[in-house]
């Protein structure tokens, strides 16, 4: 099969956003082993998929997102690293945001046991953080806002929830990363999210952005906020002219890889 045909041919077993192994695709095309892994190098280059270890996952039309099951298990030790880093971070005490999302997830199982006030913005982080108290009612206070509640992800949105977000005066805003380049700053994939994460920075005395390594340099479609809203961005490796320009915005940049 000639480059081109196998490329489509792998695009098509992408697209829905499961994971496809390179075994299959080495099947369905006739192509060596090595041939595949050069292919998904291209195709990774390219924006079109996201290596795995053992295949590949989709990646979605810009403004979009992967689901969130399948999100939760990318880059985990990556996403363990940045929740314990940040979790570090806030004081026992404190009043925290925690916007939705994957990584944020992993910065809420960090926190668990903790003494604080957390403004959960999705029944996924809720719930994690619920699990963290004791008997006693020691542990995370954990409040919710109102607002729509989105399927899927489970968080909330619209009206409400960005009132109900205003309302809180956090001393941290935990802010989830859909998109962040040097030309746009801050992106999100829906205008609801966006209006939520503008709401979340502007009631945050400290706003620390928890974010995989592959969000930096992504621009998804709504605009958050320019790179020097953000104090402290946790994240994985990032290469040196990344990191340079978000310290030249002002950014704290806490690598956990």
């Amino acid at each position: 099969m000639q480059r081109a045909n196998r490329h489509r041919t792998i695009i098509a077993a992408v697209r829905g956003g499961d994971e496809v192994r390179a075994s299959d695709l080495v099947r369905a095309t006739g192509a060596s082993a090595m041939t595949i892994r050069r292919d998904l190098s291209d195709l990774e280059r390219r924006g079109v998929l996201r290596r795995t270890h053992g295949g590949a996952v989709g990646l979605p039309a810009r403004g979009a997102q992967l689901p969130f099951q399948v999100r939760s298990e990318t880059h985990v030790e990556e996403k363990r690293g940045i929740g314990e880093a940040v979790a570090a971070m806030i004081p026992d005490g404190s009043s925290v945001i925690l916007d939705d999302g994957t990584t944020c997830g992993a910065v809420a199982r960090a926190l668990a046991g903790r003494e604080l006030t957390v403004l959960a913005l999705s029944v996924h982080l809720a719930a994690v953080l619920a699990e963290g108290g004791d008997a006693s009612g020691r542990g995370i206070r954990v409040l919710t806002p109102g607002g729509e509640l989105n399927p899927g992800e489970l968080s909330w949105s619209g009206h409400r929830a960005v009132r109900d977000i205003e309302d809180f005066r956090a001393d941290i805003g935990v802010l989830g990363v859909c998109g962040w380049d040097e030309e746009s700053g801050m992106t999100a994939s829906t205008l609801q999210d966006a209006d939520v994460k503008k709401a979340l920075i502007g009631s945050s005395r400290q706003v620390v952005a928890a974010a995989a390594a592959e969000k930096i340099g992504l621009s998804a479609v709504f605009s958050v906020c320019p790179s020097s809203a953000v104090d402290t961005l946790a994240t994985g490796r990032l290469s040196r002219e990344r990191r340079l320009w978000l310290e030249q915005e002002g950014v704290d940049v806490v690598c956990c890889a």
